[in-house]
């Protein structure tokens, strides 16, 4: 890897970080938007809308750190957020079981890919999308495309839509959800291994690391972050349909590919999925003030999600990475 100057480098870390400030910039200073964009209530309606999509993210990052996608994150979500809303309104769980079955039901999911893909070394991305798709179908079924949730209780409903110090009260949630899978990665053997996975999985074997067990776990820790994020969603929305979790896929990825060019460039991160999604986010706000609101989430997402991977795996190779997916 060729050595770069201070400002190159600076960049090279950090310029995502740059651009989140300038684009953040220019959309509180244009005319047509400073008065809504740069407001107390925007800036709240922001933060609160990206939680869930946060925690998904956060969910395809235990995987693909270690090199895999996994494309069932938004609707094991889904999956979760049905089950808690299910127990709590139908069954009359009391309200800590209905949030244990969810992440339960996120945790077996999670499991379930983990096994296909680490001990029958099947392909991720077939593995997940057979999962997002058939996971997609059986809320349909389940739901017949309506809302579950009716019963649920206005204390619950309030939390998922009231502030905290001005902060929504769910963003207070993702902090340590974002700390704890920042700490798994960066500072435990178990995120050394993910790391050497993805670097090269046949030299990880080599050295010792049970690569089929880490890469489970890596499934499963998946799943149950996904299934916070379900529950969390349940609460938000005061109930649970089919097609909500499953919609959060794409930003989600998007903010996952969009770390490995910031803070660890070629390496997915947990403080860079954080800056690459409210980049996403500001970026779809300004556009959607400005007039754009039909085409920027959809247009925006897809190229940036484009241009995200195509960077990430550059980055990757440049570092001797055997693969960024």
């Amino acid at each position: 890897m060729k050595e770069r100057g201070p400002v190159l480098s600076f960049l090279e870390h950090y310029g995502l970080v740059v651009m989140l400030i300038l684009v953040h910039v220019f959309f509180s200073v244009n005319p047509s938007t400073s008065a809504e964009f740069f407001s107390r209530a925007n800036l709240v309606t922001m933060l609160g809308s990206q939680t869930v999509v946060a925690i998904i993210a956060l969910a395809a990052l235990l995987p693909l750190a270690s090199g895999y996608i996994d494309l069932s994150v938004a609707a094991i979500a889904g999956m979760a957020s049905c089950t808690f809303a299910t127990t709590l309104t139908r069954a009359h769980f009391p309200l800590m079981l209905a949030i244990l079955a969810g992440l339960l039901i996120g945790a077996a999911l999670g499991a379930l890919n983990g096994v296909l893909i680490a001990h029958y070394h099947l392909s991720s991305i077939i593995v997940t999308l057979g999962s997002q798709i058939a996971l997609g179908g059986i809320m349909e079924w389940y739901t017949k495309n309506n809302t579950i949730g009716a019963g649920m209780s206005q204390g619950i409903i309030n939390f998922g839509s009231d502030n905290w110090l001005g902060i929504p009260r769910l963003t207070w949630i993702l902090l340590p959800v974002a700390l704890g899978v920042w700490f798994l990665l960066e500072q435990t053997p178990f995120g050394r291994y993910i790391q050497a996975i993805s670097s090269n999985r046949r030299s990880a074997k080599l050295v010792g690391i049970n690569v089929e067990r880490t890469l489970f776990l890596a499934f499963t820790a998946a799943g149950a972050v996904a299934g916070i994020a379900g529950v969390l969603l349940s609460i938000r929305q005061g109930g649970a349909d089919s097609s909500t979790g499953p919609s959060f896929l794409f930003p989600a990825l998007t903010g996952v590919f969009l770390s490995a060019t910031v803070i660890h460039p070629g390496r997915p991160n947990t403080v860079g999925t954080m800056v690459g999604l409210f980049f996403l986010a500001v970026i779809i706000t300004g556009l959607e003030f400005l007039g754009a609101t039909n085409w920027a989430p959809n247009l925006l997402t897809g190229l940036l999600l484009v241009i995200a991977a195509v960077l990430a795996t550059a980055l990757a190779r440049e570092r001797g990475g055997e693969r960024m997916f």
